[in-house]
C-alpha cells in the first residue's frame, strides 16, 4: 500500500494559490556579480529579496534538471583503471531525480487549481506508471516533505505539523536513502516550526549541535577515516590539493603550510608520502601551523599522529598549533615565519563560515595577504544556501544533500554504522542549521566558486590553473573507485567542481596574490 493510500492528506494541506512555495527570488543571480559579504548594499539586498519575492520559487524543482546538467566548464571522462571489467549497476532512478518528481507533481497540482480554477485531485498521488512500487512511496514522501515546508513558509503550522508527523512516521535515519534525507529535513522543519511558535529557545542553535560537528571534524577516530576513505568526492579534493602545493614548493628545503581547518590531518599523510617520492628533493623542514578557536586537545592529538607519521618516513617535522577565541584574534605574528622557507595555505571548507561574519572574514583575507603564501589552495562546497528565503534555501539544500545521502549510498553500502553516524554529524547537523535557523545563527552558508572569485579579486589574488598533472591524478583516484560512473569531474575555468550525477558538490583552486 503506498503512502497516499495509508494516509489522506488533502484535510493536513489545502492548496493555496498565493503559497510563498510557488514564489522565486532572484537571490541566485547575485552569484553572477562581483558583492561584498559585509557591504550594506549587499544586506539590503538580502532584505529586499525577502519581501519582494515575485516569481515561483518551485520553479528551481522544475528548472533543477536542466541547470544541473549545464554545469560549467568541459566535463572529464573517467577511464577504467581497474582489471574489472565496467559493469553498470542496476540503473536506478537517482535521489535528485525522485526529487524532481516530486517537485513536478507539486507543480501540476498547482497549475491545475490555477488554470482550472477548480477543487485539485489528491496532491500526494504520484502516478506509478513505470515507476516500481518502493520509488512511488519515495516520491509520495517527498511531496510530502515539500508540501510541509510550503505550509511552513505560509505559518500555517498546523497544517505543517501533522504533514511533518507524517514524514517521521514514515522516515527514519535507518531507512532507504530517501526515507534517511527526508528524516533530516523533516527534523530540520519541525525545529522551525517550534522556535517560529516559541516553543523553544531562540538563541544557540549555530552552537547546539555545530560544536559536535568540530569535533567530529577534528577526529583521528579509526572507523571514521575508514568511512572517509570509501567516499570519492572528498578524496578527489584532498588529493588535488595536496598535489598542487606540492607543485609549488617543489624544491624548497623548508617548506611551511598553514592549515585553516586541520580536520583530521590525513591529508598530510597523502603530502609527506609525495614529498619522499620526490627524487633529488632533500626536505630540510617540513612545518605544519594549524589555526584552531576550539578543541586544542583534538589539535594535539593530530599533532602527535602527524609526527609519528613524519618520523617512519624520515622526514624532519615540527607542528605549531595557533589557537585564537575569536579570528578576529589571528594575526600574522602569531605565525612563526622565516625568510629561508616557502609558505603554502590551505583552507578546506573553512571561509564558508565566516560568511555569517563578514568582518571577521575580512579581517582574514587582510592577514593572509600580509603572509603572502606562495599559494593558497581552497576548497569549498559548491551550492547556493545563502538565500534569506526559507523555501529557495530549503530546495536547494534538498538537492544538494540529496546528492550527497545518494553518494554515501552507493559507496558505503556494507557499512551501517559509520554511515549512519556520519549521515547524522557531517550532513544531519547543517542540514538542520540551514533549515530551522534564520539571520546571524544561521551559520551554515554556502557559496559558488563564481562568488568566491569576485569575492577574492577584492584582495588581488589571482587564480592560479590547476595542472593537467593534478587533472590525472583526479581522473585516477576516481577511476579506482566502483562507483566512479556516478563522480563528476569538470575543469570550471582553472578550477575542478567534484559532483556527483552532474549535481555539483565541491570546487577546489588555487590562488596567489599579485
Amino acid at each position: 500500500m503506498s503512502i497516499s493510500e495509508q494516509y489522506d492528506l488533502r484535510k493536513l494541506a489545502k492548496d493555496d494559490p498565493s503559497s510563498d512555495f510557488q514564489k522565486t527570488s532572484n537571490f541566485g543571480e547575485s552569484e553572477k556579480n562581483s558583492f561584498d559579504f559585509a557591504s550594506p548594499p549587499f544586506q539590503q539586498m538580502l532584505k529586499g529579496i525577502e519581501k519582494t519575492s515575485n516569481f515561483y520559487s518551485f520553479q528551481i524543482v522544475k528548472d533543477f534538471a536542466s541547470r544541473s546538467r549545464e554545469v560549467n566548464g568541459k566535463k572529464i571522462p573517467i577511464p577504467n583503471c581497474t582489471n574489472q571489467p565496467r559493469v553498470e549497476k542496476d540503473q536506478k532512478m537517482s535521489i535528485n531525480a525522485r526529487i524532481r518528481m516530486a517537485g513536478q507533481q507539486f507543480i501540476d497540482s498547482y497549475s491545475s487549481k490555477i488554470n482550472k480554477d477548480c477543487e485539485l485531485s489528491h496532491p500526494f498521488l504520484v502516478s506509478s506508471s513505470g515507476l516500481s512500487d518502493d520509488e512511488t512511496k519515495d516520491i509520495e514522501l517527498l511531496l510530502t516533505l515539500l508540501v510541509s515546508a510550503e505550509k511552513t513558509s505560509q505559518r500555517q503550522f498546523d497544517h505543517a505539523s501533522k504533514l511533518i508527523d507524517f514524514c517521521n512516521k514514515h522516515s527514519s535515519s535507518e531507512g532507504n536513502t530517501v526515507e534517511r534525507l527526508v528524516h533530516y529535513f523533516s527534523e530540520g522543519i519541525r525545529e522551525k516550526i517550534n522556535r517560529e511558535m516559541g516553543k523553544v529557545a531562540g538563541e544557540g542553535l549555530d552552537t547546539m549541535n555545530m560544536n559536535d560537528l568540530q569535533r567530529a571534524l577534528i577526529s583521528v577516530d579509526a572507523d571514521i577515516l575508514a568511512f572517509h576513505q570509501k567516499q570519492p568526492l572528498f578524496q578527489v579534493c584532498e588529493f588535488s590539493a595536496m598535489q598542487t602545493i606540492i607543485e609549488h614548493v617543489r624544491g624548497a628545503r623548508k617548506v611551511h603550510l598553514i592549515d585553516l581547518e586541520i580536520r583530521s590531518g590525513m591529508q598530510y599523510t597523502i603530502l609527506m608520502q609525495a614529498l619522499k617520492s620526490q627524487c633529488g628533493w632533500d626536505i630540510e623542514c617540513l612545518k605544519i601551523t594549524a589555526i584552531g578557536t576550539r578543541l586544542e586537545s583534538k589539535l594535539k592529538d593530530i599533532c602527535n599522529c602527524l609526527a609519528d607519521f613524519a618520523k617512519s618516513m624520515n622526514i624532519p617535522f615540527s607542528f605549531k598549533i595557533v589557537m585564537v577565541t575569536d579570528i578576529f584574534d589571528f594575526n600574522k605574528d602569531l605565525v612563526e615565519l622565516d625568510d629561508d622557507e616557502k609558505i603554502a595555505m590551505h583552507s578546506p571548507y573553512f571561509l564558508s563560515s565566516l560568511i555569517v561574519k563578514p568582518n571577521r572574514l575580512e579581517h582574514l583575507m587582510r592577514e593572509i595577504r600580509k603572509i603572502n603564501p606562495c599559494i593558497t589552495v581552497i576548497s569549498e562546497i559548491e551550492a547556493n544556501h545563502t538565500s534569506p528565503v526559507f523555501v529557495t534555501r530549503f530546495l536547494e539544500a534538498l538537492f544538494f544533500y540529496g546528492a550527497l545521502f545518494d553518494s554515501v549510498s552507493d559507496c558505503s553500502a556494507d557499512d551501517y554504522l559509520n554511515r549512519k553516524v556520519s549521515e547524522s554529524v557531517f550532513y544531519g547537523q547543517p542540514i538542520r542549521n540551514i533549515v530551522a535557523a534564520e539571520g546571524d545563527e544561521r551559520t551554515a552558508r554556502h557559496v559558488t566558486i563564481s562568488v568566491w572569485r569576485a569575492f577574492f579579486e577584492r584582495f588581488g589574488m589571482l587564480e592560479v590553473k590547476l595542472s593537467d598533472a593534478s587533472l590525472n591524478e583526479a581522473k585516477l583516484l576516481i577511476a579506482n573507485f566502483d562507483c566512479r560512473n556516478s563522480c563528476m569531474l569538470h575543469v570550471d575555468g582553472r578550477c575542478y567542481i567534484v559532483g556527483w550525477k552532474d549535481v555539483p558538490v565541491f570546487s577546489v583552486s588555487a590562488w596567489k596574490f599579485e
